[in-house]
């Protein structure tokens, strides 16, 4: 299926792995033009050289979603390389300790805070600018099924996530009358190197909350965000969507 989105130009936070490497894969090819933004340097530079070895015009620019001054940076790179930015998917994203709520210490949520929704907030508020002159874009936020239930020991996590789909709700009302939607994506648990602590032993026992009777892939979720920056998605705003196998329903 032709998604109609050659030659957009995309910037991907996170996209030197997991989810966020996935998905700059999708885009490559349907012809995307890539920014990759990662705080990971050595990650970055092998993924822009595999992307490029693969055909893609791809850019990489070593990005800490904390710093609202380089996420600036990042969509600059964009828009002079580029032109312009049509695509945001702010996929930079931690888990986090996971520990009962009553056993951290504010240190523990300060990182958690900062990058997963900050950084998101920092990334769309970098990018809105253009979006509204260009009277056009779509933004695509990585949220969690946590943000929309929670779970125990993952608490904070699951507020921050749940702050990135109250934040993609209410940017989708405000920047809509600018042509520019906003959704965010809620994977289930996805195995990726954040989630690298997961045995196929753990795969196996947790698969059981799954009617599918796995845990998630990459490649599961990048499909959506992908088919979200298309214009066959452009009457969808302010969306939270579940790409979790039916999690909780087994």
């Amino acid at each position: 299926m032709d998604l109609q989105l050659a030659n957009q130009v995309v910037i991907i936070t996170g996209g030197a792995s997991g989810i966020g490497r996935t998905t700059a894969e999708y885009f490559r090819r349907e012809g995307s033009r890539l920014v990759l933004g990662d705080a990971q340097a050595e990650a970055l530079a092998a993924a822009v050289t595999e992307l490029r070895a693969a055909g893609a015009e791809v850019v990489g620019e070593t990005v800490d979603v904390r710093d609202y001054a380089a996420c600036q940076r990042l969509v600059a790179r964009a828009a002079d390389t580029f032109g312009r930015v049509d695509v945001l998917v702010n996929s930079a994203g931690i888990g986090g300790p996971t520990m009962f709520f009553a056993e951290t210490i504010p240190a523990d949520w300060q990182d958690l805070i900062a990058i997963n929704l900050v950084g998101v907030m920092h990334c769309c508020r970098a990018v809105t600018d253009r979006m509204i002159a260009q009277h056009s874009g779509r933004i695509i936020n990585l949220a969690s099924e946590a943000g929309k239930g929670n779970e125990k020991r993952i608490v904070v996590y699951g507020a921050t996530k749940g702050g990135v789909i109250t934040l993609t709700r209410g940017l989708a009302v405000e920047l809509g009358r600018h042509g520019i939607t906003v959704n965010a994506v809620c994977p289930g648990v996805t195995r990726t190197p954040m989630t690298s602590y997961i045995t196929d032993e753990m795969e196996r026992e947790w698969a059981r909350m799954y009617p599918l009777g796995r845990l998630g892939r990459p490649e599961d979720i990048a499909p959506l965000i992908t088919f979200l920056a298309s214009p066959q998605a452009s009457w969808i705003t302010g969306q939270a969507i579940s790409v979790s196998g039916g999690f909780g329903r087994s």
